[in-house]
């Protein structure tokens, strides 16, 4: 990786720990803040100056020592708040890292966000020095731009049944952000999948209809941001030069567009630490790059006068030694890789456990059961995690854990702001703050229904195109309104009537101008007549909504509508994991359990193909490096545990209709005999199980040996019976596929008399 030119020169005008910014709070004695911190912790929150890589294991207490250097930096004097920026990768580690802050000390000035948090800052006061926008653009999220480029795929006269929005917008993504370049689409096709020529012509006229739009996708956030700090140095120094002090969590996922932002804002003084773990580095699908950090040393200490310090955090404080023992022995196997000795005092009551189960739903159902075993020693359901490496394996889980009456949460499904009334009332509000958004005016210009049909929107479309005029000024056109009939014209009329005096209160509190959107629309009254099943949830999540913005006024005053939305456009997965309400087991993949820890977790579908899967080992050449993330992923997913650790696995499984034989994952083998145990074959099953006793609906004569036939499997014998009630369980071996471990609630066996 080059260094920028400018990045070279040498640190200036450092002030000593008594300058001005000493003494603004009264903080107390900052060896205050190292109380309870190991040695390695105290060592990088007391670094001075210059570049520092702190080496963070699973559960090292990496947030802890980030917010005690900020609060340090600050107590001491080296720095005055509005002189950190605090970096993080979600909105909820970002707001943790503040609160962890708040506690020594007011965090007004400082900026903790995540990369394009930050980005969207800087933009809405850079973004004119590029041109077409203004800094009321509106962000997309990613249903925004699929939206927009079905659209377009479908104004060029092509199929987006073949040409698929979603997959040309990750096109379009791996090209901003790096991954491809702009003329390698332009040579060829992208594996086949799309002709270069279709898709250079859909992605420059998004690139057109982005800057018509007056808006800008997450990946825009970014690179937007690198061209201005690219074209005006002038503008990059005025970022630089306030930031004297630059942190940045998660280094091992940022990509090569957030690695030259972090050179350009901490080049001028080399003032930056950067925390992660190369063991932990699983977003190379969306362009991160592990170099970053394994060449950290290499950028900020070769060639110069400054010595890069390197810490190392070992100690681990969330998982026990036989977890630790099994993870760190997995990630061995790795090469890309910075040697970490982690070590716990927390000693383990239970090895790891290995299920092996005959089929999905059989594994599904056994968590199931040992969900219920943990629950009935004491074991809350929202201590309990279950991961899986891809989406289709949910709906298996999902039905076990129905019919065992296991209350669940799902973290990355169908999210809040993804509910179509709040779209509908998001896009009225980027539509009051920028008229020229046209594809919140394409939402909602007939919501509540107006008699805008198809037809009369695309005349109205086609008008404005010509003219070179956003959709909203064309419904205000009486030009444009005449070439329209019927009730659809009236209809325009009010509408543009309605946004005119909605766009009042576009410098006003968010929750004003989400109750004046409610009002004008009679939006409640217009849910209430749609005879819809699901009107009282509707009805709910808009109170939830109205909710959410009037406490963004309360707590962000000076926010406004544009800083409600763009907090609303920020928000991710994670994010929206519920803090409060009834304990629920969670379910997410393995990509989603990043950051997060549970007293106990189950990873499903520890085989071949699967985990690792099966597009990271074809025979390209970087298949190793794809096994070498699958492991990473792996070792993210076990380091979540606290106390408990299931992995499981399935003879069989079926996928996309067809049921196959299924190999163990080799990262089973990998993992020492020492910390593993065979669940299904030690005594303590009947300890998390009880006695057997058979559900109301089993056969009132099962036993050990007694011959059964299944539905599907076929004649067997039973081998060992287990559990009680909903729990019960048989283990029968089959004459066609061997023996399987069935919940006798739901096999519906038949005793064979004859």
């Amino acid at each position: 990786m080059c260094p920028l030119d400018w990045m070279d020169a040498k640190s200036v005008g450092q002030r000593p720990a008594d300058a001005e910014a000493g003494g603004l709070f009264d903080t107390g004695d900052a060896t205050a803040l190292l109380e309870n911190l190991n040695d390695a912790q105290s060592d990088a929150v007391l670094h001075g100056d210059g570049p520092m890589l702190i080496l963070a294991g699973a559960g090292s207490g990496k947030t802890r020592v980030i917010t005690s250097r900020i609060a340090w930096l600050i107590s001491t004097g080296r720095a005055a708040p509005n002189e950190i920026l605090a970096i993080t990768f979600t909105n909820k580690a970002a707001r943790e890292m503040r609160e962890r802050v708040a506690k020594h000390m007011p965090t007004t000035g400082m900026w903790i966000s995540t990369f394009h948090a930050m980005c969207a800052r800087i933009l809405r006061r850079e973004i004119e020095r590029l041109g077409p926008w203004t800094r009321d653009f509106t962000i997309y999220d990613t249903h925004d731009r699929n939206l927009l480029i079905k659209t377009i795929t479908k104004d060029l006269g092509y199929d987006a049944s073949r040409f698929r929005p979603a997959m040309l917008g990750s096109l379009i993504s791996d090209e901003k952000t790096g991954r491809y370049d702009r003329s390698d689409f332009e040579a060829s096709s992208f594996d086949g999948s799309v002709e270069s020529e279709v898709f250079v012509k859909v992605r420059d006229r998004y690139d057109a209809a982005m800057r018509s739009n007056n808006a800008l996708d997450f990946d825009d956030l970014l690179v937007r941001t690198l061209e201005i700090f690219d074209a005006h140095p002038g503008a990059r120094d005025t970022y630089a030069h306030r930031f004297r002090y630059v942190l940045v969590d998660e280094y091992q996922d940022t990509n090569r567009t957030q690695y030259l932002l972090t050179r350009h804002l901490a080049g001028w003084h080399k003032n930056l630490a950067v925390c992660g773990d190369p063991d932990q580095s699983i977003y190379a699908w969306r362009g991160a790059d592990i170099r970053n950090i394994l060449d950290f040393e290499e950028d900020y200490g070769a060639g110069g006068d400054t010595a890069v310090q390197v810490v190392k955090l070992e100690r681990n404080y969330r998982s026990t030694d036989c977890i630790l023992g099994a993870a760190q022995a997995l990630i061995r196997h790795n090469s890309n890789r910075k040697e970490k000795d982690l070590h716990t005092d927390k000693q383990a009551e239970y090895k790891v456990h290995v299920l092996e189960c005959g089929d999905e739903n059989d594994e599904a159902n056994e968590i199931a059961a040992r969900i219920h075993g943990l629950r009935s020693r004491g074991v809350g359901a929202d201590e309990i995690a279950v991961f899986y490496r891809v989406n289709f394996m949910q709906r298996a889980l999902e039905r076990s854990l129905r019919f065992a009456g296991i209350p669940y949460q799902i973290v990355g499904g169908v999210e809040f702001y993804k509910r179509r009334e709040i779209r509908d009332l998001i896009s009225y509000l980027h539509l009051i703050v920028n008229a020229k958004d046209d594809i919140a005016c394409r939402r909602v210009i007939n919501v509540p229904a107006r008699g805008i049909g198809d037809k009369s929107l695309e005349k109205l479309a086609h008008w404005g195109a010509e003219r070179g005029v956003p959709l909203l000024a064309a419904a205000r056109s009486e030009e444009a309104r005449a070439e329209i009939r019927g009730r659809a014209k009236v209809s325009l009329a009010a509408f543009a009537g309605l946004m005119e005096r909605l766009e009042d209160f576009a410098d006003r509190p968010a929750g004003d101008a989400l109750q004046a959107v409610l009002d004008e629309t009679d939006y409640f009254g217009w849910i209430a007549s749609s005879g819809d099943e699901d009107a009282p949830n509707r009805e709910e999540n808009v109170e939830e909504l109205r909710t959410h913005a009037e406490s963004y006024d309360q707590d962000t005053p000076d926010g406004g509508l544009r800083g409600f939305l763009q907090e609303v456009a920020l928000v991710s997965d994670i994010d929206g994991m519920e803090d409060e309400g009834g304990a629920r087991v969670t379910l997410m993949t393995l990509h989603s359990s990043k950051g997060l820890e549970f007293p106990v977790v189950f990873v499903a579908g520890l085989e071949e193909e699967l985990l690792p899967h099966a597009l990271a080992m074809s025979d390209s050449e970087d298949s190793e490096d794809g096994v070498e993330e699958e492991r990473r992923l792996m070792y993210v997913g076990m380091t979540r545990a606290q106390d408990e650790l299931f992995l499981t696995h399935a003879r069989t499984r079926l996928h996309f209709g067809e049921s196959s034989w299924r190999v163990p994952s080799r990262f089973l083998r990998e993992i020492p005999d020492e910390f593993l145990e065979n669940a299904t074959e030690t005594e303590s099953d009947d300890d998390v199980l009880g006695v057997y006793e058979a559900p109301e609906t089993a056969a009132p004569n099962l036993a050990v040996g007694t011959r059964v036939d299944h539905d599907h499997f076929g004649f067997g014998v039973i081998e060992r019976m287990q559990g009680a009630g909903i729990n019960a369980r048989v283990t029968v071996k089959f004459a066609s596929v061997g023996s399987k471990v069935l919940l006798v609630q739901y096999a519906n066996l038949k005793v064979v008399t004859a």
